[in-house]
C-alpha cells in the first residue's frame, strides 16, 4: 500500500519547486534594471531562493520512503521502527505568500525548518518590492471589444483605407493612441455605421408621426458625415493636447532628471524613474519608449533616444533627448547638461504665467465691455426703439430673449478661448 498523503505532499513540494524556479526568473529578467543598492538586495533574494531549492530536494527521499511498497529496498517488519523515526524527520506547514497572496504548503526536513523559514522571509520581501516596481512600469491594455467587431466587419477596407490616410497614423502614434491605423479607421467605419444606422430610425420614426418632413431626409447622412470627420480630427486634437501637456511637465520633470542623475546612477535608471512617477503621465509615456526600445527591441541607450526624438510630439522634448543622447555618448555630464535645461524650462515656465495673466487681463477688459455695458445699451436702444416705433417692432419678451441668448453663446465663446489660452501652471 502507499502512503496517498505522503504523495501529495511531494506533488506540492514539486509545485513549490516551480514556483521558486520561476521566482528565480523574474528576478534575473530584471537584473539588468537594478541599481547598486537593488543590486545587492536582489542578489540576498536570489540566494535565498536557490537555498530554498536546495531544502525543498533535500526532503524528497524522505518522501518517497514514506509511500514505497513494504518489502522493496529489503523494508520489513523488523525495520518499520526505522521507517516511523525517519516520518518523524520530515515536517509539513503551510504559509501565505505576500508577493502573490496564495497559500502554499510544504514539507521539509525538520532540522533545515529555521534556515527555510529564514530565506523564505528574505525572498519573499524582494518578490513584494519587484513586483511593486512591476506595476508601476507596466502598463496593461485590455483589447477593445469595439475594435475586435470592427475588424470582424471592416478589415478589408479600412487596410485599404488607411494606405490614404497615412497623417492619422502618424498623429496617433505621437498622441500616444495605442491603435493600429487599420483598427482606428475600421472603429471609424462601424461607429459612423451604427450613427447612421440610429438617426435613420429616429428620422423616419419622427416623418411617419408627423413631427418632421421628408425633406430632411439628409440628416442621417449628415450625422454619418459629421462622425467620420471627428474620427478624423480627434488624433490630431490629441496630440496637440498632448504636447502641451509634455510642456508643462517639461521643467519639474527636467529638474527631477537633474536631481538624480546628480547621484552618478546609470542613466537608464534615470529613465525608468520618471516613467514610474505618476507625477509626470505624459512625458513618462514618452520615457517608456525609450525603455521599451532598450529592454524589448535591444537598442543602445543613445539609438533609443534619439529614435525617441524624432516620434516625439514636442519639439522641447525632442530637444531635450537629443541632448542626452549626445550628452551620454561624448561622455558629458549629464547633470550639469540637464540643470542648465532645467533653468532654461522654468524661465519658460514663468513668462508663459506672465503672458497668460496679461491676457487675462485683456479678456476682462472685453468681457466688462461686451458683457455687461454692451447689454444694457443695446436693451435701452431696443426700448427707445419700439416706444418711438422706429425700426421693427419688439416685445419686451422677445428683447429679453435676444439679450439672454447673446450673453449665453458670448460667455460660452469667453469660456471656451480662455480654457484654450490657460496653461497648466
Amino acid at each position: 500500500m502507499q502512503d496517498n498523503s505522503s504523495l501529495e505532499d511531494l506533488k506540492k513540494n514539486i509545485e513549490q519547486e516551480k514556483k521558486v524556479i520561476s521566482d528565480m526568473n523574474s528576478i534575473y529578467l530584471h537584473a539588468q534594471s537594478f541599481g547598486k543598492g537593488e543590486k545587492e538586495f536582489y542578489d540576498s533574494s536570489m540566494n535565498a531562493l536557490l537555498n530554498q531549492l536546495r531544502m525543498l530536494n533535500k526532503a524528497v527521499p524522505s518522501l518517497l520512503k514514506k509511500f514505497a511498497p513494504v518489502g522493496v529496498g529489503g523494508i520489513d517488519k523488523d525495520k518499520k521502527k526505522t521507517k516511523g523515526e525517519k516520518e518523524k524527520d520530515v515536517v509539513k506547514f503551510s504559509y501565505i505568500s505576500p508577493s502573490s497572496k496564495e497559500k502554499r504548503y510544504v514539507s521539509i526536513n525538520k532540522e533545515d525548518k529555521k534556515s527555510f523559514l529564514k530565506d523564505l522571509k528574505v525572498s519573499e520581501s524582494g518578490l513584494v518590492g519587484l513586483k511593486r516596481d512591476e506595476e508601476k512600469v507596466k502598463m496593461v491594455n485590455k483589447p477593445s471589444y469595439v475594435a475586435h467587431v470592427s475588424n470582424k466587419l471592416f478589415s478589408g477596407v479600412s487596410d485599404d483605407i488607411a494606405k490614404q490616410v497615412k497623417d492619422v497614423g502618424e498623429d496617433l502614434k505621437k498622441a500616444n493612441m495605442h491603435f493600429l491605423l487599420s483598427t482606428y479607421v475600421s472603429i471609424a467605419l462601424f461607429i459612423s455605421l451604427c450613427v447612421f444606422v440610429l438617426s435613420l430610425v429616429v428620422f423616419v420614426f419622427l416623418t411617419i408621426t408627423g413631427i418632421l418632413s421628408w425633406i430632411y431626409f439628409w440628416i442621417p447622412f449628415l450625422a454619418c458625415f459629421l462622425t467620420l470627420a471627428g474620427f478624423y480630427f480627434y488624433p490630431h486634437s490629441e496630440k496637440q493636447n498632448v504636447r502641451k501637456m509634455i510642456v508643462y511637465e517639461l521643467p519639474f520633470a527636467a529638474i527631477h532628471m537633474a536631481a538624480i542623475a546628480g547621484s552618478d546612477v546609470e542613466p537608464t535608471k534615470i529613465f525608468r524613474i520618471i516613467a514610474m512617477s505618476k507625477e509626470y503621465p505624459h512625458i513618462g509615456a514618452e520615457v517608456r519608449k525609450v525603455i521599451n526600445q532598450v529592454e524589448i527591441y535591444g537598442y543602445d541607450l543613445v539609438t533609443a533616444l534619439k529614435n525617441v526624438a524624432r516620434q516625439t510630439s514636442s519639439k522641447a522634448l525632442g530637444d531635450l533627448l537629443s541632448g542626452l543622447a549626445t550628452n551620454i555618448s561624448s561622455g558629458g555630464e549629464l547633470k550639469s547638461y540637464l540643470e542648465k535645461k532645467a533653468e532654461n524650462y522654468m524661465v519658460d515656465y514663468r513668462l508663459r504665467g506672465e503672458r497668460y495673466s496679461s491676457l487675462a487681463g485683456t479678456f476682462m477688459d472685453i468681457y466688462i465691455s461686451v458683457l455687461i455695458a454692451a447689454p444694457l445699451v443695446l436693451m435701452m436702444m431696443f426700448v427707445i426703439m419700439n416706444v418711438a416705433g422706429i425700426g421693427v417692432a419688439l416685445s419686451i419678451n422677445s428683447i429679453l430673449l435676444i439679450s439672454v441668448t447673446a450673453v449665453v453663446v458670448v460667455n460660452i465663446i469667453f469660456l471656451v478661448v480662455l480654457n484654450w489660452k490657460q496653461p497648466r501652471i
